[in-house]
């Protein structure tokens, strides 16, 4: 009896067939993906802003010192205000992280056929870019394209080249002998050169500033460069007119130094009365901004003074009688006695009146007063005027008790906006609360007047 053998992997044509389509399949994936790194490989991401991609595409190479250390994952374009820029995203080598925040990236050209990778210089002071951190736009480096080096060498600067050549070797022929004491003088040269380089390229000597502000002053004068030129040359005549009276003007030059000295003398005179100037003018200033309204008011002044005093001088006469008439009274002694007595007088009222005068002028009840005594008789018929009144009264407070009633509302001094009454006019405006017992002043809001009863168009009140 034969035994049966159990198959083996190898003699199944279907699986062997499935196993290399997968395998086939993982390295079609790999080669694919290559360029964008290897799947299930740990990286460490970083944003990189970049005033240009340059013709980058994704994928490219990120090397720092020549060696690949990463790739561009992705290129998106950013805008700030009127300005744009790229952001790239880079996958980089573990080995690689961390980078510092002083790193610089530069695009630079692989080959003359336009490909392009990304180099990254690592900087050494700065801090520590987080995995996910950016690079900002100020770490970028500028990239010189192939064709800015070519465009370089235009026709223009080709002619001028080929001059230059051209009239370079005439000038040198038969000059060898200068040449060499040139050449055996230049280290001297140079070492003197560097001496002043070195106090050129200190910040204290200020040449950086020096020449931006020349090259600002070049380009605010370029506009105008014939009406310049046209200036020159009328400087040029102008000299030369100057050289035809030179002894003339080499006199005046002469008398210079003399006239110098006596001005310094006469401004060393006249300085304190320049400062005394000065500060009468810093004074003045106040007044000189008030002035035109002030003489405009002047004007308006004198304008209405001029006719009072035309008709003053008839016064005059008659003021001089009156004050005689006066001096005369003053003379009296029986006058003096009466001025004396009713000056007392007078201070003594003083306080009543400052007490009683609010009565009226702040609260107008003198003038309610007498307007309602005149109205109370202002109806009648023929038989004569009625007393026209209303008596208010309260029954319940006609019969005697023992006790005030429990609705009592008095008060006998009622604020008039005397001295130290608040301004209050208390008498007429008091409130009424029903079901409460007042007596005095009487709680709540009170008005500082009474009554308008000015006429039209009038300020009383």
């Amino acid at each position: 009896m034969r035994s049966r053998q159990a198959p083996s992997i190898a003699g199944s044509p279907i699986l062997i067939g499935t196993v290399t389509v997968l395998v086939t399949a993982v390295a079609v994936f790999l080669a694919y993906n290559a360029n964008s790194g290897l799947p299930f490989v740990p990286t460490y991401r970083v944003t990189a802003e970049v005033p240009n991609a340059a013709s980058l595409v994704e994928g490219n190479e990120v090397r720092a010192g020549g060696k690949r250390v990463g790739v561009i994952d992705r290129i998106v374009a950013e805008t700030t205000g009127p300005r744009a820029y790229a952001k790239l995203s880079l996958k980089l080598d573990k080995l690689i992280q961390p980078i510092r925040d002083d790193s610089q990236v530069t695009v630079r050209p692989r080959s003359p056929l336009g490909l392009k990778y990304l180099e990254l210089v690592p900087g050494r002071h700065g801090r520590p870019v987080r995995d996910g951190g950016t690079l900002p736009l100020s770490r970028a480096r500028d990239t010189v394209e192939l064709d800015q080096v070519i465009n370089t060498f235009d026709a223009q600067t080709r002619l001028s080249a080929q001059r230059a050549l051209d009239q370079g070797g005439p000038a040198l022929a038969g000059r060898g002998e200068d040449v060499n004491a040139f050449v055996g003088a230049l280290p001297e040269l140079v070492l003197h050169l560097d001496h002043v380089a070195r106090n050129l390229s200190d910040p204290r000597t200020g040449l950086r500033p020096a020449l931006h502000a020349l090259a600002r002053v070049a380009q605010e004068v370029s506009p105008v460069s014939a009406e310049l030129g046209s200036l020159v040359g009328a400087a040029d005549r102008t000299f030369a007119a100057l050289a035809s009276v030179s002894p003339s003007l080499g006199a005046t030059l002469d008398e210079l130094p003399d006239t110098e000295l006596v001005g310094i003398q006469t401004l060393a005179v006249v300085g304190p009365v320049l400062r005394e100037a000065r500060f009468l003018v810093q004074d003045l200033r106040p007044g000189v901004v008030v002035l035109p309204d002030a003489a405009a008011r002047l004007h308006a002044a004198l304008q209405t003074g001029i006719p009072v005093l035309r008709r003053a001088s008839g016064l005059s006469d008659r003021l001089r009688a009156a004050l005689q008439e006066v001096y005369l009274l003053s003379s009296d002694p029986l006058a003096r006695s009466t001025l004396r007595r009713l000056r007392v007088a007078l201070t003594s009222l003083l306080p009543v009146l400052r007490f009683v005068a609010p009565i009226q002028t702040s609260c107008n009840y003198l003038a309610v007063y007498l307007r309602n005594i005149a109205s109370t008789v202002s109806e009648g018929d023929a038989a004569g005027n009625w007393l026209r009144t209303l008596t208010i009264a309260n029954p319940g407070q006609e019969q005697y008790r023992s006790s005030a009633a429990p609705d009592l509302h008095a008060n006998p001094y009622p604020y008039t906006a005397a001295p130290g009454q608040h301004g209050l006019c208390e008498a007429g405006n008091e409130p009424y609360k029903p079901g409460t017992r007042v007596i005095g002043h009487a709680p709540g809001t009170k008005a500082h007047y009474t009554e308008n009863i000015s006429p039209p168009g009038g300020s009383a009140r």
